[in-house]
């Protein structure tokens, strides 16, 4: 083979590489702009965005920005998500925000301890032990029953930190269904297989056979936006660039909630520069190195 050809080849395979990076940059934006879209909604919408934001589980800096910009949202509820969506990005650069939301309303300075305590940052740990000792009147209405029971097991509140916050805390907002508040009409759930369908969905982000991925991609055809969600997440977690094109045209979903995830999803794919995960690895690891 002359230097010629190899230069030629080399060339070609530099080409590709450009057009791929140039593609995945402006899938990024066009994701970008569909959540940005749902941010500047009303209060369900910016849930449903900042819940798919949460799923990109690494601090993705446009992400971050923009959960921090929530934070100061007229909204409880939208601050509230916001500070737990930080959590979730496990961005150190938040943790200053975090602090001055602790002295937010309930729901949002218990997000914000919550977020902080997932961040290593033991400021939120006070705010924690006020609301189970009821030393606070605003404790959110969604933990008072939570709050009731560990009252009445433990001996002191402080044993709580023992235990990891799990009592009070340990299920309230996991990443997966911090929007289903928001969008989710439960008759649905009821309906047509629809948990079974969701569920397989859901379970397939963590299956190593190779037909996993076209499996999702093929889910985020089904007639139950749920089912839709929950493969759209499950593709940002495991697919790689190839899945961008059927993510995009998720895009245009009738349900704002399964666009927003599937905007989430491309950011998150093109945040590891396309490279597919191999399932049951952390959300950082890759199958290939990425992309120089």
């Amino acid at each position: 083979m002359t230097y010629g050809v190899i230069f030629l080849a080399l060339l070609l395979v530099s080409s590709t590489t450009l057009q791929a990076e140039v593609e995945g940059d402006a899938a990024r934006q066009r994701a970008w702009d569909v959540l940005d879209k749902s941010l500047q909604g009303g209060i369900f919408q910016s849930q449903e965005a900042l819940a798919a934001i949460a799923s990109i589980r690494q601090p993705d800096a446009s992400a971050v920005k923009r959960c921090i910009a929530a934070l100061r949202d007229k909204h409880p509820q939208v601050r509230q998500y916001a500070a737990l969506a930080l959590g979730e990005l496990k961005s150190k650069d938040a943790i200053p925000y975090l602090q001055s939301a602790l002295d937010d309303t309930g729901e949002v300075a218990f997000a914000a301890a919550k977020a902080l305590m997932d961040l290593g940052d033991s400021s939120g740990e006070e705010v924690i032990i006020a609301i189970i000792a009821g030393e606070r009147r605003d404790t959110p209405g969604i933990l008072q029953n939570a709050v009731r029971d560990a009252r009445s097991k433990l001996r002191h509140p402080r044993d709580l930190l023992l235990m990891g916050a799990a009592t009070a805390s340990g299920s309230v907002f996991p990443p997966a269904a911090m929007g289903l508040e928001a969008v989710t009409d439960t008759a649905q759930l009821h309906g047509s297989g629809t948990p079974g369908r969701a569920s397989a969905a859901a379970y397939l982000a963590e299956d190593s056979d190779p037909h996993a991925i076209p499996l999702l991609e093929w889910a985020l055809g089904d007639d139950n936006h749920l089912v839709r969600l929950e493969a759209a997440m499950a593709l940002g977690a495991r697919a790689g660039r190839a899945s961008v094109a059927k993510l995009e045209f998720t895009l245009a979903d009738h349900h704002n909630s399964v666009r927003d995830m599937a905007a989430a999803s491309i950011i998150r794919i093109e945040d590891r520069n396309g490279a597919e995960v191999a399932a049951g690895d952390p959300p950082g690891c890759t199958l290939a190195e990425p992309q120089k």
